[in-house]
């Protein structure tokens, strides 16, 4: 074991084996020192409580156009660090996080909100898509371990078509029967992206340029290779771990690998592991001669060859799959396949990020001062503009509090608590009248950090981060016999209530409120949080 701190930075293209090294990192960290230092542990508990500002403000724009039960937006990109992310261009020290957002029958858009760097580091593994010299050259990083993984660029190719992305995925899990939900809709969807060659070769225009960057940069990572991972997993993870000072068992690397075998990695996101798939060598079933070309075309075979990978060779035509009889016969008939049974999930599929898109006509108003809209698809441009309004509005508050949070002196717990006490008062009546229960409680953990409480473990700390969402929502009955809302107690015209892991502070003046509905909370006066004596303290400031 090392006693060095393990600082963990991952960057690699999508479906390079990217969230895979990642997990891999994940398991690394208990058996090391910390990275998290006092600033960074009381930000990461204040942003536990307040993550979702901005997403609160976006569902209760859309709420204010009619719209709710249509809305697309993934509870993996609600959280404030949710989504790819990357370094902004020109200022290095800000970090952008992209959001996707759709509305059945309205197309969609990308949201890309920036945020102080610092908020990268809420997750214990640093990673990015984007910019391989970059994080070798930021003063920020310097002492990060730093992996990139990569694989055959065909292979990611592949795995890009077949993907689905998170849009598709929150669709399908909303409004596709579930007996519709296998491999042929994959198969049908990756007809047209395999047959509109201006679409393939849109992700090859995407990875090329990237790798050519990583291949000047590769002496400043510890690179693993997704095939070597797949079929010798635990010397790899070994290797892995001992690029960071770091010893691990072959049993424990077994357990390891165990967990993370060919099983989806992104929670909410339930489609981004296609089952059957994670074959090395599998795009061969899959891509035609044509697919190569265009590879070849943008150097991505002498690329391959530098990383490591042999040349693509020629495709045997004669031992085309049915599959790839298909994609050949539309190309050498010059169509595209766009049948599909439903529309807006054809739509919501489309990549809208990896892709040079400039063959495609998506709208791109470019930056305002905290957020931008990068691409967009949808109809309803004033709900769109009114939508971005509200993201502006309450990533540039939430921005405010985290510069005069990080401004601040946290070098020892006096100079924190002092801070503390001076930022909640600068903020009550701005960002804390947002939602003074959750404001509260954010001071409230961040002032035990501050005292000295142990931080919470990663995956205590991913646990909160899906239960903030679901806290947020009212709970719904459960199957079976129904739990019954439990009196707490009553405190200056409230009843404070707890039911389904909620506490409520229930005005007395609304008479008989039905917690089993999510119209209950936007009851005028209605509290809730996590602990009676959040809802406590926010009754008595009411008064």
């Amino acid at each position: 074991m090392t006693a060095r701190a393990f600082k963990p930075l991952v960057v690699g293209a999508p479906r390079s084996g990217f969230a895979l090294l990642a997990s891999v990192l994940i398991h690394f960290v208990p058996l090391a020192p910390g990275k998290l230092e006092l600033r960074q542990r009381i930000l990461n508990a204040l942003l536990r409580h307040l993550g979702d500002h901005v997403s609160a403000a976006v569902v209760k724009a859309f709420a204010a156009h009619g719209i709710t039960g249509d809305l697309l937006y993934n509870a993996n990109f609600r959280y404030i660090v949710g989504g790819p992310k990357w370094l902004k261009e020109g200022d290095p020290d800000t970090a952008c996080f992209r959001k996707y957002l759709g509305v059945r029958g309205l197309g969609d858009f990308t949201l890309v909100t920036s945020h102080p760097r610092e908020l990268l580091d809420m997750d214990e593994v640093v990673h990015s898509h984007s910019d391989p010299g970059l994080w070798l050259s930021h003063p920020g990083y310097r002492d990060y371990a730093k992996y990139a993984s990569v694989r055959h660029p065909i292979g990611i190719l592949n795995s890009a078509v077949f993907s689905l992305n998170a849009l598709a995925s929150e669709y399908i899990q909303k409004f596709v029967p579930p007996e519709r939900d296998n491999h042929a809709l994959r198969e049908q969807l990756a007809l047209y992206k395999f047959t509109d060659l201006d679409f393939y070769e849109g992700l090859v225009r995407f990875l090329a340029p990237y790798l050519r960057e990583f291949l000047r940069h590769r002496h400043g990572y510890t690179v693993m290779r997704w095939e070597d991972l797949i079929t010798d997993p635990v010397p790899t993870i070994r290797q892995l771990a001992r690029a960071a000072g770091i010893e691990v068992s072959e049993s424990r690397a077994r357990g390891i690998w165990a967990q993370l075998d060919h099983v989806n990695l992104t929670q909410a996101h339930k489609h981004n592991y296609r089952p059957g798939a994670g074959i090395v060598g599998d795009w061969k079933r899959w891509v035609v001669n044509e697919h190569l070309e265009i590879a070849r075309r943008h150097g991505l075979e002498d690329i391959g060859l530098e990383l490591g990978y042999e040349k693509f060779g020629r495709l045997e035509e004669s031992r085309y799959t049915p599959f790839q009889q298909q994609v050949a016969g539309f190309i050498r008939r010059g169509e595209i396949h766009r049948e599909f049974f439903d529309s807006d999930l054809f739509t919501f599929a489309f990549n809208k990020s990896n892709l040079v898109s400039d063959k495609f006509p998506f709208r791109r108003p470019g930056w305002r001062s905290h957020t931008q809209i990068e691409r967009s698809i949808f109809k309803d441009e004033a709900v769109e503009r009114a939508v971005w309004d509200a993201a502006e509005n309450a990533t540039g508050e939430i921005n405010a509090f985290l510069r005069d949070f990080l401004d601040g002196a946290c070098g020892t717990r006096a100079e924190a608590l002092l801070h503390l006490g001076q930022l909640r008062q600068r903020h009550q009546t701005g960002l804390g009248a947002r939602d003074p229960v959750r404001f509260a409680e954010a001071f409230r953990e961040a002032e035990r950090q501050a005292r000295g409480g142990a931080p919470l473990p990663a995956r205590i700390v991913s646990y909160a981060r899906r239960a903030l969402g679901r806290l947020r929502a009212m709970a719904l009955p459960a199957a079976g016999v129904p739990e019954a809302p439990r009196l707490i107690e009553s405190l200056k015209g409230y009843d404070i209530v707890f039911y389904k892991g909620v506490y409520y502070g229930l005005p007395q003046s609304l008479g008989p409120v039905r917690l089993d509905t999510h119209e209950a909370r936007r009851q005028p006066g209605v509290i809730d949080g996590t602990t009676a004596e959040s809802v406590r303290d926010a009754i008595i400031e009411t008064q």
